[in-house]
């Protein structure tokens, strides 16, 4: 089916729900189904939800923030901030192998409770058909909450998303996929506030370097090693041994003895 007839689908789809809050993020999945959504119903019957914690970098919060009047919905909408507190729920910081599930069923929970006080009865948030693909926790947690994903409904898979935000003119069509802090951090050791901000400020430094994207995640067997992940076309700057030894000078200022690439590639 081509991206058109999906288009159209999606739109008949949020015309028949009417009014509807989105779980937003200010990434590319999500800001491609509430430009649909403010479109297709207009901004009163549209409830745009974004959940602000120390998971996310500054910039992630900024770019969710800054959103609405970036892309030109400057009267009849707000974006309503929940704040959140994930280092207070015991079972999320223990970060147990289902730990998406728990952190996606307490923010979306907070979710439909901010929401029903508005008036609003349908909760749906970005999830595409690739995000079907492997184990994502996270889906058992919507399935049992009952949070509509239109964007999979109609069968957008990421690549698809990127090309139909881009005709949107959707400054995010670009932006590489994004996920929380604490997926950095391996499965059984203990998420604390340090860190979580030794991550951030790991991320944002190899950014400086000019690998936007990037992530950095703590190594499974060894406190002082990291596994770096940056996208495909970013691999040739490694080439360049000063840019080289640079990245890994920095790391190791940062306490990390050993420093890994991931030579798979970030999409």
């Amino acid at each position: 089916m081509h991206i058109e007839n999906k288009a159209d689908r999606l739109k008949a789809i949020l015309q028949g729900y009417r009014q509807v809050a989105i779980a937003f993020s200010g990434g590319i999945d999500s800001s491609l189904l509430l430009k649909c959504a403010l479109d297709t119903l207009g901004a009163g019957n549209v409830l745009v939800l974004f959940g602000k914690s120390e998971l996310l970098k500054a910039s992630e919060i900024e770019r969710a923030e800054q959103w609405l009047n970036k892309h030109g919905y400057t009267k009849g909408i707000e974006l309503e901030l929940v704040s959140l507190q994930p280092l207070s729920w015991k079972e999320f910081v223990n970060n147990p192998e289902d730990r998406c599930y728990l952190c996606k069923l307490r923010i979306y929970t907070l979710f439909r409770e901010r929401m029903e006080k508005r008036g609003f009865s349908i909760l749906m948030d970005g999830t595409n058909i690739d995000d079907l693909k492997g184990n994502r926790a996270g889906l058992r947690a919507i399935h049992e909450l009952g949070v509509k994903m239109p964007l999979m409904e109609v069968g957008f898979d990421k690549a698809e998303i990127r090309r139909y935000s881009q005709q949107l003119g959707l400054a995010e069509w670009s932006l590489p996929s994004s996920s929380c802090l604490a997926t950095r951090i391996p499965t059984g050791t203990k998420i604390t506030s340090e860190l979580l901000q030794k991550i951030k400020l790991c991320e944002e430094g190899v950014e400086r370097f000019g690998f936007a994207g990037c992530r950095v995640r703590l190594d499974n067997n060894r406190e002082n090693a990291v596994c770096v992940e940056i996208r495909g076309e970013d691999f040739e700057a490694l080439l360049n041994s000063s840019v080289r030894l640079a990245l890994l000078r920095f790391f190791q200022n940062s306490g990390f003895r050993k420093v890994f690439l991931d030579l798979e590639g970030r999409s």
